[in-house]
């Protein structure tokens, strides 16, 4: 019972407050307005801002995967620049390997030296070539070479010949020492040709 008669004192007392504002049609209608908006407010605090949230947040994930697809676009431009590049010089690479091998390759050497002095129609009679390792070392910053000494005999003119097509051979040789003196006499115009130089190679 008591509790029955707290309600009803209540709600009388609310009435009779509520009573002017409701009589006043102005008044009546700023009470509307505002209890419409304290009614968004609530409401928005609830079901409004988690939509909110979630189209921030999905507005920073699309903006996140524009970045992500702009950076893999940039890489793969670069892809197809480097490859593009790779092609131009596909065909140098060879020449590269042969210009510097991969190890000493001393028995190729030695039969490029025989058969340019056999295509310059001039006499190997000795090629000594320094020690080198056969198998491939370990990968190193410094270039590794090996040293040799070539005799022959021939005319001026073949040796000559012989000469430039060792300078502009595809593995790159260094000379650096050339001695000559005549064979058989002077008037026979043949010369001993004593070289020493260095035939380099990647270790």
């Amino acid at each position: 019972m008591r509790f029955e008669q707290i309600r009803y004192n209540l709600i009388h007392k609310t009435r009779k407050r509520l009573q002017p504002v409701v009589k006043n049609h102005k008044a009546a209608s700023y009470f509307t307005i505002t209890l419409s908006l304290f009614s968004l407010s609530f409401f928005g605090m609830f079901a409004i801002r988690p939509t909110l949230i979630t189209a921030v947040s999905l507005v920073r994930e699309l903006k996140d995967l524009n970045n992500l697809s702009l950076d893999y676009e940039n890489q793969i431009s670069s892809i197809i620049t480097a490859q593009s590049e790779y092609e131009k010089i596909r065909n140098s690479i060879t020449l590269l390997d042969k210009a510097l091998p991969r190890g000493s390759e001393f028995t190729k050497f030695a039969k490029t030296m025989e058969r340019l002095a056999v295509k310059n129609e001039i006499t190997l009679n000795q090629l000594q070539i320094d020690a080198a390792p056969i198998s491939i070392l370990k990968n190193t910053d410094s270039l590794n070479n090996i040293n040799f000494i070539l005799i022959a005999i021939g005319h001026y003119e073949k040796i000559n010949s012989f000469l430039n097509d060792v300078v502009n051979s595809l593995r790159i040789i260094t000379i650096n020492s050339l001695d000559f003196s005549p064979e058989g006499g002077t008037v026979s115009g043949t010369l001993r040709m004593t070289m020493k130089g260095r035939a380099y190679y990647e270790p």
